[in-house]
């Protein structure tokens, strides 16, 4: 199932004990040019000391240890993708400090194409969940939508690129511990129909410092991030962080004045962050077409455009009063029927019908 190249990676970051630059030279210790092992032997001894050394080399190299680890992630239903595998993303090699093993729970061939981040505080009004559940799903229809697990934003993410299958949930520690245990249905349901991956063998409990580690697999996986919601200090600027350190693009939606969870969007906006109103100023930045004849409607969307096209006119608040449904959820359907090209919008939260 395994490359002996693969088995090592996989063996070396076991040792949870060893920092990464440790488990580098580990492996650089085993390889054929004996120089170069030599020297990081010796880094390795003058790191850990002589005795722990041997006791890793001992365990290293022990078949039994190694069919253990392989037994033990089997049994977990876990697939690993290391730095060495055909299927470890391109774009993930070039952060500085990637993942030597991807722990995988799902369609494993998601790992491949063009992805995109979506992330957002979990603080997020209930508008601007609706509006990123919509462009989530819509922007799984060309690349696959990566996110976290935290209530808020990125479970509204997860929700939406559900629908298409085109989706990667990224976890702060093994799979064992899934954080925040509500959400445990929804990754389950993610495995099933997507993928979801950690840098961590899956018993590894989750520590404060692997939800800023997981933030750098997230900017680094994808070609671009949207920021849906963040406050001044968030996890999602983070993100935004490392998309800017990384040399990928960053969107973020614009928020009113006086929106806590929107201030660190505007900020990103005004230091150069692309305003994103709605998918296309996504695919347009990336030269992608939206094609939407090919879109289905959802009940919602053919209940909305009904009543906009009977009335010529319509303003989202008559709609939702018709409807029965939220003034924000029609704002969101309309959103998605502005993108497809059957209604406009023409101020006052009013639409028009265009075909």
């Amino acid at each position: 199932m395994y490359s002996v190249r693969e088995l090592d990676m996989i063996t070396a970051d076991s040792f949870g004990s060893l920092s990464y630059e440790n488990k580098i030279l580990l492996l650089r210790a085993a390889e054929e040019n004996w120089s170069d092992g030599a020297k990081s032997v010796s880094k390795l001894i003058k790191s850990v000391g002589g005795g722990v050394y041997n006791k890793l080399k001992t365990a290293f190299e022990s078949a039994a240890y190694r069919q253990k680890i392989v037994r033990g992630l089997e049994e977990s239903k876990i697939s690993c993708i290391t730095c060495g595998s055909v299927l470890y993303p391109e774009k993930l090699k070039e952060i500085p400090v990637p993942p030597l093993v991807l722990y995988c729970r799902g369609n494993v061939q998601l790992l491949k194409g063009d992805h995109f981040t979506v992330v957002g505080s979990r603080r997020t009004p209930s508008s601007t969940l609706s509006l990123c559940r919509q462009i989530s799903a819509d922007i799984s229809r060309r690349m696959t939508v990566v996110t976290g697990i935290a209530d808020g934003a990125d479970s509204a993410a997860l929700k939406g690129a559900l629908q298409s299958g085109n989706v990667i949930c990224v976890l702060p520690g093994g799979h064992d511990h899934i954080y925040p245990s509500v959400n445990v249905a929804l990754v389950r349901e993610t495995e099933k129909r997507g993928l979801v991956i950690s840098e961590f063998p899956p018993q590894t409990e989750i520590k404060r410092y692997m939800f800023v580690a997981r933030n750098r697999i997230l900017a680094g996986l994808s070609r671009g991030v949207l920021v849906v919601s963040a406050a001044e200090r968030s996890g999602a600027l983070i993100t935004a962080q490392y998309a800017v350190d990384y040399n990928r693009d960053v969107f973020a939606f614009p928020h009113s004045i006086g929106i806590k969870s929107g201030e660190g969007c505007n900020r990103l906006i005004k230091e150069g962050a692309s305003l994103c109103r709605n998918v296309l100023d996504i695919f347009e930045a990336f030269g992608l077409e939206y094609n939407a004849e090919k879109q289905e409607l959802t009940e919602n969307e053919r209940k909305v455009l009904a009543i906009v096209r009977r009335e010529g006119k319509a303003y989202a608040a008559d709609v939702a009063e018709e409807t029965d449904m939220a003034v924000y959820r029609v704002i969101a359907v309309c959103s998605s029927l502005e993108i497809k090209g059957l209604i406009a919008r023409e101020g006052g939260n009013a639409f028009s019908a265009v075909r």
